[in-house]
């Protein structure tokens, strides 16, 4: 696997590095050499805090994998690339910073007791209700943290999040402003508009090849090609591990013994007669259960008592019955007596809920499958598994041969696959599964890619699927040529003409006596594009008044707009409810913006 990394450790260059090792320990010692490596500039201080270049780093990789993460493919790859990404993670860490040394100033704290509760709290790590600790940990991964480095990171935004959290509760909203939010929101106007087409002033607009050639000269910048590129990669799949890879009987008996536990081995179709604890003492409960209990002896069907004492109003008219029940799926002392009891028979269990007469019915036994019908398939996901985890447990020596070699053949050559080569493409990406990666995207114009003629990362495209790819070609961004895009020049010079032209005629329009008004009275806010340009317009002062506005299909509209009323309509109280959290959460944000921006201007900030 290492044989090109063998053959490199043979040529002068690696001697010369070589002999400059053994200098740097015999006259420094090792912790000048080690120290050197692990040295992190500093990038910005806040009041005194150093943030370091590793941290803003690791800082732009987690916003890298929680953008791909969120977004999939979607994601634009401009917003990967890492000069972007490291600024947006610089800001980051200095906001966290300024908020953090407020919190401390502030004397609070956050206990590990805190972190630990709000993590298990936090839904995104459940499965059915429960804490799942691969799915936190998978999560944690997938951002590039280390669980310690994790709860670090959680039980600082706790802290810092506490002054804000007490911003948010002394917020608060007077009567008034909701009554003139209501009262804007269910405000009512009468205009009156006429529009002209775009595309018909187009379609008698004349150009002259001058005109032409004069706005391709002076807009040349907006006729380039965009830059391109083309690239050789290797994708390596699970499924190339399928060889090395084996299912043991051993391993077969035991995914077989797991399934098993999800297929319920009994079901007990049962009945009840629920007598509450809520609202009778436990005493009124047992005599009531005591009464049932008599009647039955005495011949009365269960049915029949159950309608008439069952306070489960879900199956009281149903006889009591509660279907085919499995182990797991009700109360533990219920269950527990249900399952220990015989077909047939009548016994009481107190539960949370009160007392229940419950009668077994039926006993059924599970149609288990044998090994032999589940071999096939236990051995198929077994083995997918097993090739998943092989290519995860490949991903550094991936990496390392990736990053050890000037070309793919050798690991092409290590895992047995092909170099294949893309068309080109540009920065939004091309049509096939690599080249409309958004992380494979970014890395083909990074600047080790491009600039430096550097294989790739490891990029994962899925999880049974990795790709290291390198520069092929690139072609540069270019201006095409006034032939090239004669079409485009003459379609953009009659689109601007043709607009010119219609603002003419739409000034002209505002005070002609032979406009043809359109009138549309007491209009809705937002009831269509039209509607909501009048609302745009200033209240009319004695006189209506008229505007000019573009409309999105490039048409423009003459509005006048006449009359502006307020509704009378009563506003609902659940509407009044939204208003208020509307604004409460409007000032919220704004308070906590507002008292950011003063502690960055208080802060010592250097870059």
């Amino acid at each position: 696997m290492l044989q090109d990394i063998r053959d490199k450790s043979q040529g002068i260059v690696v001697k010369i590095i070589v002999g400059f090792i053994v200098v740097t320990f015999a006259l420094f010692g090792v912790d000048a050499l080690v120290g050197s490596f692990n040295s992190s500039d500093t990038v910005a201080e806040v009041d005194g805090t150093d943030i370091t270049r590793t941290q803003m780093l690791q800082g732009a990789e987690t916003q890298r994998r929680q953008l791909i993460s969120m977004m999939g493919g979607q994601v634009d790859p401009a917003l990967l690339e890492d000069n972007l990404l490291q600024r947006r993670a610089l800001d980051e860490l200095i906001q966290r910073a300024i908020l953090f040394n407020q919190a401390t100033g502030l004397e609070l704290g956050v206990s590990d007791a805190q972190v630990n509760a709000y993590l298990l709290q936090a839904e995104q790590f459940k499965t059915e209700g429960q804490f799942d600790q691969d799915k936190y940990l998978n999560f944690i991964r997938s951002l590039g943290f280390t669980p310690l480095a994790f709860k670090q990171r959680i039980k600082q935004d706790v802290l810092i999040q506490q002054p804000r959290n007490a911003i948010a509760g002394s917020e608060f909203v007077l009567p008034y402003q909701i009554k003139d939010v209501a009262q804007l929101q269910s405000q009512q106007r009468t205009y009156d508009y006429v529009t002209l087409s775009l595309a018909d002033e187009a379609e008698n607009t004349n150009v002259t090849d001058d005109e032409l050639s004069a706005y391709y000269e002076a807009n040349k910048e907006g006729f380039k090609t965009p830059e391109q590129v083309k690239v050789d990669y290797v994708v390596i799949s699970s499924t190339d591990f399928k060889n090395k890879v084996s299912v043991t009987d051993a391993e077969l008996q035991d995914a077989y013994q797991a399934s098993l536990a999800d297929v319920p081995q009994e079901e007990r179709q049962a009945s009840h007669i629920l007598i509450d604890t809520t609202s009778r003492s436990e005493e009124e409960a047992q005599a009531r259960i005591d009464e049932v209990k008599a009647k039955l002896a005495a011949g009365q069907t269960f049915s029949d008592l159950s309608a008439e004492y069952s306070d489960d109003i879900g199956s009281k008219n149903d006889g009591g019955s509660l279907g085919y029940i499995a182990k797991g799926a009700m109360d533990k002392d219920f269950e527990d007596a249900l399952f220990a009891m015989q077909k047939g028979e009548v016994q009481t269990v107190k539960t949370q809920y009160g007392f229940h007469l419950v009668e077994l019915n039926d006993i059924a036994k599970a149609d288990v499958p044998s090994f032999e019908s589940k071999k096939a398939e236990l051995e198929q996901s077994l083995s997918v598994a097993k090739e998943r985890d092989a290519l995860l447990s490949a991903h550094e020596d991936i990496t390392d041969l990736a990053y050890a070699s000037d070309k793919l053949e050798p690991l092409a050559k290590e895992y047995g696959v092909d170099v294949l080569q893309s068309a080109y493409f540009g920065r939004d990406g091309g049509s096939d599964d690599v080249t409309s990666n958004a992380a494979a995207i970014a890395a083909a114009f990074s600047a080790a890619v491009l600039e430096d003629g550097q294989n790739s990362d490891l990029i994962e495209l899925s999880d049974d699927q990795v790709v290291v790819l390198r520069l092929k070609d690139h072609k540069a961004e270019a201006v095409q040529s006034y032939d090239e895009v004669k079409d485009k020049v003459t379609s953009a010079v009659v689109q601007e003409k043709a607009l010119e032209s219609l603002k003419v005629k739409a000034e002209a329009a505002k005070s002609a006596v032979n406009t043809k008004w359109t009138s549309v009275a007491l209009a809705k806010r937002g009831q269509d594009e039209l509607t909501s340009l009048a609302f745009t317009l200033p209240h009319p002062e004695g006189q209506p008044v008229v505007e000019v506005k573009s409309l999105t299909n490039g048409d423009l509209a003459v509005i006048k707009l006449n009359d502006v009323v307020a509704s009378s309509e009563e506003v609902p109280e659940e509407q009044k409810l939204a208003y208020e959290r509307y604004l409460n959460q409007t000032q919220t944000s704004l308070s906590t913006q507002s008292q950011l921006d003063l502690l960055k201007g208080k802060a010592e900030i250097q870059r």
